[in-house]
């Protein structure tokens, strides 16, 4: 449920997200089509991976919105690609002028375990130290598949560690609450997109079911799981709309016409072809006549010349530093938007960029 709150937030066109294989939500609510979902993981031709993916993680370049950033399985990978956009978003704006991206933010999603991860910490220190346009959004279920959370971060809250962390706006609470969370995503995302600077913001939520198909959830008690399913945001937010807002019968209508899109969206997937075994290492590196659709030189309008493997020997012969520094030099020159960035990349003293 909070995931389709935020992604509905996700307004901006130059906004973009990087989740995890618990962001189905949020790409459904970005517009990812349902059979394209199911199909991802039917292992079905087609969609947006043609296949390769668990129907979640995979790129999602979004004319009609905010788009999803390349996402991998690994826990805790997507949080620096994230930063590194919502740094772009700050070279757009403030280096080339680009004032399209005026109120882009960078999203991230991750769990309560990918806290630990050193990708986590080192986004948090870019985010924080660059005031990035970043929000830091933390699904905590308690648990990392079966290791309890007081076995991951200290205290059990990664908010609460972080209330003294500098330049950090935090934001925490209930996220099966439909008004609270509401409430805590709103002023969230608001505060990111008026750069104001990076946000974390944790909500609670339970985890229903096993951290995959082969988890029985065998180490959680009795006691436990019924205690995670009093929490199921679903039942809470018919009783905040009925009947406030909807009656019994709208709701019912409502749920009869999600059930009969998925069954319907699993039987388009399900006609479709299985994946070309032979196609599987395509896209694995760049391919002649086959340009991303969102990114890149080309597609900001810098045309750069082709390598050739032609080699060219005249003029005199320099070593390989003199060589990478002139080559630098040439494309900084010709190309505003090659960024050269690092910690002393540059004069002893400087700027880090």
């Amino acid at each position: 449920m909070a995931q389709v709150l935020l992604g509905l937030h996700l307004t901006h066109p130059k906004d973009a997200i990087c989740g995890y294989y618990r962001s189905r939500p949020i790409l459904l609510s970005l517009g990812v089509a349902l059979e394209d979902a199911l199909g991802s993981a039917m292992g079905r031709a087609g969609g947006y991976s043609d296949g390769r993916d668990i129907g979640v993680v995979f790129n999602y370049p979004n004319a009609r919105g905010a788009s999803a950033l390349p996402m991998c399985g690994g826990v805790g990978a997507q949080y620096t690609p994230t930063a590194g956009y919502a740094q772009a978003i700050e070279y757009h704006k403030n280096v080339l002028g680009d004032r399209a991206y005026d109120g882009a933010i960078g999203v991230v999603l991750g769990g309560d375990a990918s806290v630990a991860t050193n990708g986590f910490w080192a986004a948090l220190t870019m985010a924080t130290t660059l005031k990035l346009p970043m929000l830091f959004y933390v699904e905590d279920n308690g648990y990392g598949i079966s290791t309890p959370s007081w076995l991951q971060t200290p205290g059990c809250n990664i908010a609460q560690n972080l209330a003294s962390f500098n330049g950090l706006k935090i934001y925490d609470g209930d996220g099966t609450d439909p008004e609270e969370a509401s409430y805590l995503i709103r002023e969230a995302v608001s505060h990111t997109r008026a750069g104001r600077g990076p946000v974390l913001l944790h909500l609670t939520v339970p985890r229903l079911q096993g951290h995959s198909f082969q988890d029985t959830q065998a180490y959680k008690s009795k006691d436990v799981v019924e205690a995670e399913w009093a929490r199921d945001p679903l039942p809470k937010l018919k009783a905040h709309v009925v009947p406030s807002l909807l009656s019994e019968t709208d709701w019912a209508a409502f749920e009869a016409s999600a059930q009969e899109r998925v069954a319907r969206a699993a039987q388009i997937a399900d006609q479709r072809p299985v994946s070309e075994a032979s196609q599987v290492t395509r896209f694995v590196f760049s391919e002649d006549g086959a340009l991303q659709d969102e990114g890149g030189l080309w597609n900001g309008g810098y045309d750069a010349p082709r390598a050739t493997d032609q080699a060219r020997p005249e003029g005199a012969r320099i070593n390989m530093i003199t060589a990478i520094r002139r080559t630098l030099d040439h494309e900084l020159a010709v190309n505003p938007r090659v960024l050269v960035f690092g910690e002393d990349v540059g004069p002893k003293g400087a700027c880090t960029v």
